[in-house]
């Protein structure tokens, strides 16, 4: 075939939609602020997933308009705590903004669900911590935020993945840039998984959007959320990816902050705890 382009040289001038740097092919050649790729629940995924990629996968769980898991759940939760299980009780969340259990384990419904993400995102088990959080109805949210992974010293090199599993109604996961401050929105149905790497949870803050109050009375929503170790992470410096942006967002200082239950001999909240479990605050030392 012989090709009309002439060594597919890129004009350089400004066209009427296009600038003069974005004519050249290297200007693609560096990471973004966020990729998104989509997986297929009844295949595995086996693409690398950098610090900047989303994988969003519809009905992993279940069909997008079965709601029989969310009920079951909270079905069983309910059952719980009807025997008596002190730990299964509902406590509020993020100042009330939802509620969480403490012992969803008691649902053999949840450990399906977890055990079935695990699998699919290839996270090391012993890497997991999860949380079980249910948005009673529509007039429940939860404000943006970071997750403390991404800052806390104890628990780097041990999670590099967040995962986030949706059952119920509808509801809208946002992510807005800590730094030009850019709005994403993803609709999470019933069924969808949802997960980011390390450099999305730095880059950006993420959270569930409030409703309009003609909207509270809709139908409640679980969240299943898992922090841990992915197989599937890639090399940050492999060149397939791109050149890395150049700096990274400063990490947010509360998070290197020395716990003070440390400081008097003993953290209650031990391996969960996200402050810094040593004398010598990491941001003293890089002083």
């Amino acid at each position: 075939m012989e090709d009309p382009r002439k060594g597919r040289q890129y004009r350089k001038a400004d066209g009427l939609n296009t600038r003069l740097e974005d004519r050249d092919p290297q200007s693609t050649m560096v990471q973004p602020a966020l990729r998104v790729h989509v997986g297929l629940p009844h295949r595995g995924f086996t693409r690398p997933l950098t610090g900047d990629d989303v994988l969003v996968v519809p009905e992993l769980l279940c069909d997008q308009d079965d709601l029989s898991l969310y009920h079951k759940m909270v079905e069983e939760i309910h059952v719980a705590q009807a025997d008596g299980s002190k730990e299964a009780k509902w406590a509020s969340w993020k100042d009330g903004c939802h509620l969480i259990t403490k012992a969803p384990e008691c649902s053999a419904t949840y450990c399906d669900v977890v055990a079935r993400v695990i699998s699919y995102f290839k996270i090391l088990e012993p890497s997991v911590y999860s949380r079980f959080n249910w948005y009673v109805n529509g007039a429940d949210w939860k404000p943006l935020h970071h997750d403390t992974a991404a800052f806390s010293q104890r628990r780097l090199g041990k999670q590099n993945i967040t995962v986030g599993v949706s059952l119920g109604g509808e509801r809208e996961l946002a992510f807005r840039h800590v730094q030009h401050g850019t709005l994403a929105y993803f609709p999470q149905v019933n069924g969808m998984a949802f997960s980011f790497g390390r450099r999305i949870n730095m880059n950006w803050k993420h959270g569930i959007n409030a409703l309009p109050p003609e909207k509270h009375n809709q139908l409640g929503r679980i969240s299943i959320i898992l922090w841990g170790w992915t197989e599937l992470a890639a090399e940050e410096d492999d060149a397939e990816f791109g050149e890395a942006v150049e700096g990274e967002v400063l990490k947010a200082e509360a998070f290197h902050r020395v716990c003070k239950q440390y400081q008097k001999g003993k953290c209650t909240y031990g391996d969960r705890c996200k402050f810094t479990h040593s004398m010598e605050s990491p941001i003293a030392s890089i002083a």
